[in-house]
């Protein structure tokens, strides 16, 4: 069994079902999931197939594309740093797409246990590593991120997972799930990594979190506006995104919005908003190319800062920080996968990953906060006891 859902607008679900193709690609080979047969095929033949598809062209049947993180690694020529054995992009061409409102779940909380979250200790460590890459003038910023281990009890139906999920209010508007069999992908994303629409392509990078609970949302919006780190941050990665964009074509990428306010369970963001209007036809290889992985989960400089994190995070981000790019008849729209969690069905484990930009104004403290927040935001939607 194999089907995806994504939030198509508060009151409707999109449904794909009955695959037709699905794959997921590794640095040298790839696995049908339909069959479960490996084959020999280069990374590079899913870059020329992805050549093939058309920013303003039509698909005859629904795409979704999971994008690994280690997927940008290739993308940014750090092809020795990918593990063989480590999934970079998961591809599924459905047959059927329905748009439905959200069924009444079978499960009314998902009962999580924590097994392994960062120790501050743990933290301190790796914060200090990152000050001091700062401190050297080697990076700007850089987004330290830490897994998160929980695990439910008994063994759930995915659908009944699903159900659950999309049956909560205040989901991010890029909020999806897919199931492949025995691995499953939870996201919440509020974040745009790309949208088109008439011959123009947006970008919407998300820095900065201010927790809200209790707080009136227009005097903490205030408080953010205020704050010279916060405002440092979002600024330092408009500009890369801006530039990511000019890459595409020959340079007028225009900030729409900067530091626009987002509320999202628990949590105040600001945004920015940045579009290029496009002249010529273009394939979604060069937007991934150009664009992924998104700078807001890197940092800046982006290629730089990659090599930073590979040396200090301990584990593979994997799905988590990646992007989802659902192609729809002409409709193209990625996210990048932040709020997201990684399920393992049968072993009843699910993987969360948080974390947050550090910069030279930052305290190890408040980003250790900022980022149990972002795992509390998540928590709550799911109405795990104790958040």
């Amino acid at each position: 069994m194999i089907f995806s859902r994504f939030k198509w607008n508060s009151k409707t679900i999109l449904e794909l079902d009955e695959p037709i193709k699905a794959f997921i690609y590794f640095k040298n080979e790839r696995m049908n999931l339909l069959t479960g047969f490996p084959e020999s095929y280069p990374i590079s033949l899913f870059l020329k197939k992805l050549s093939g598809i058309k920013l303003q062209g039509s698909v005859k049947h629904p795409l979704v594309f999971h994008f690994y993180y280690e997927f940008g690694l290739i993308e940014q020529g750090f092809d020795s740093l990918v593990d063989e054995r480590k999934p970079l992009v998961i591809e599924i061409e459905y047959l059927k797409s329905n748009k439905k409102s959200p069924r009444k779940p079978k499960i009314n909380a998902l009962p999580l246990k924590t097994l392994e979250r960062p120790s501050w200790s743990e933290y301190k460590v790796a914060f200090q590593k990152i000050q001091d890459e700062l401190l050297k003038g080697n990076c700007y910023q850089v987004n330290l991120t830490f897994p998160f281990d929980f695990m439910t009890e008994t063994i759930l139906d995915p659908r009944d997972i699903a159900d659950f999920f999309f049956a909560q209010k205040d989901l991010g508007a890029y909020a999806h799930s897919t199931f492949l069999g025995d691995e499953m992908i939870l996201s919440n994303s509020p974040e745009c990594l790309f949208q088109y629409r008439d011959q123009e392509i947006f970008t919407m990078p998300i820095k900065g979190t201010l927790r809200r609970e209790g707080e009136d949302a227009a005097a903490l919006w205030e408080k953010m506006l205020a704050d010279q780190k916060e405002e440092g941050e979002l600024l330092m990665i408009t500009d890369l995104l801006k530039n990511d964009l000019n890459r595409l074509e020959t340079p007028s990428a225009r900030v729409q919005k900067l530091r626009a306010p987002l509320l999202v369970p628990g949590l105040l963001h600001q945004y920015s908003l940045i579009s290029l209007k496009l002249k010529n036809e273009i394939s979604v290889a060069t937007i991934t190319k150009a664009l992924f992985p998104g700078g807001s989960i890197t940092g800046a400089p982006k290629k730089r800062v990659m090599e930073i994190v590979n040396r200090i995070e301990r584990y593979h981000r994997g799905i988590y920080c990646g992007s989802t790019l659902l192609c729809l008849g002409d409709k193209k729209c990625a996210s990048i996968n932040i709020r997201t969690a990684s399920i393992s069905i049968e072993d009843r484990i699910w993987r969360y990953g948080a974390g947050g930009g550090v910069t030279l104004l930052s305290t190890p403290l408040s980003e250790f906060k900022e980022m149990e927040d972002k795992v509390s935001s998540f928590l709550k939607l799911l109405k795990i006891p104790g958040y």
